[in-house]
């Protein structure tokens, strides 16, 4: 599906940009990974099991210079660009009093900014191969959560940048958005209530989610490369939230 394409995905060290990676790589993608530190990078390519199709683009993607050099680097290696995934994100778990201006920084920059200039720096390359962008926003792009303020706020911003650049870079370039619920990864455990015993926490949290469990980082994976892909080559602007029937909005029926 993938044969020679050139992906990007920030934020792929670890979790599901890992896992994205590895997916793209199975369908015969050359795929660009991206992490805070060369060595979380040369550990996520060990991982993958190192090869020609894999290429290192460390770099935090917080500021704009840090976006541009790791796009350009990127580029460069793969000889072009097809498809950028903007996953990269941060996560805190803080009250309203205890989120203090460099957290919220820190948070919108990676969540939210990141994609903005990633995908501002990839575009030349993605118009000439008639490109893809996917945005990695959240369940909590969809809904508000309590404790969470500033990480609702960086994925809704990513939610609605979607559609404008969706909009915006028609036909050239589609843009759409994947929404995950909570996930099984490093990120994902952190909702789990730290007072009670693994097995306990992880019941009581798939308590609240109608399918009863947390998702699979390959599960968030599949959604990502569906939306790469041609066979949603008609969508655009589209928002898909995989999140095991989080953002419904209505209470799971309990059984009697």
């Amino acid at each position: 599906m993938f044969d020679g394409k050139r992906i990007l995905i920030t934020g792929s060290s670890r979790g599901i940009g890992l896992a994205a990676a590895r997916a793209f790589l199975d369908a015969g993608a050359r795929v660009a990974i991206n992490g805070r530190s060369q060595a979380s990078v040369e550990a996520a390519i060990d991982s993958l099991g190192a090869g020609a199709r894999l290429i290192a683009a460390p770099g935090d993607v917080a500021s704009v210079a840090a976006c541009d050099t790791v796009v350009g680097r990127a580029t460069e290696a793969l000889g072009g660009l097809d498809v950028l995934v903007n996953n990269a994100g941060v996560y805190a778990i803080r009250s309203v009093e205890e989120t203090d201006e460099a957290l919220w920084d820190a948070i919108l920059d990676v969540g939210l900014k990141s994609a903005f200039f990633c995908s501002r720096a990839a575009l030349p390359a993605l118009r000439d191969g008639a490109g893809a962008i996917v945005n990695v926003s959240s369940s909590a792009g969809l809904m508000g959560f309590a404790g969470i303020a500033a990480y609702c706020a960086a994925k809704a911003g990513l939610v609605n940048l979607t559609r404008a650049l969706a909009l915006e870079l028609a036909p050239d370039v589609r843009v759409n958005c994947v929404c995950p619920g909570p996930v099984d990864t490093d990120m994902g455990r952190l909702n789990l209530d730290p007072t009670l015993p693994a097995s306990d926490a992880r019941a009581a949290f798939a308590a609240s989610i109608p399918l009863g469990r947390m998702g699979e980082p390959e599960e968030i994976a599949e959604a990502i490369l569906w939306l790469a892909s041609g066979s949603s080559s008609f969508a655009t602007g589209a928002i898909v939230a995989v999140d095991g029937g989080r953002t419904l909005g209505g209470a799971k029926r309990r059984r009697d």
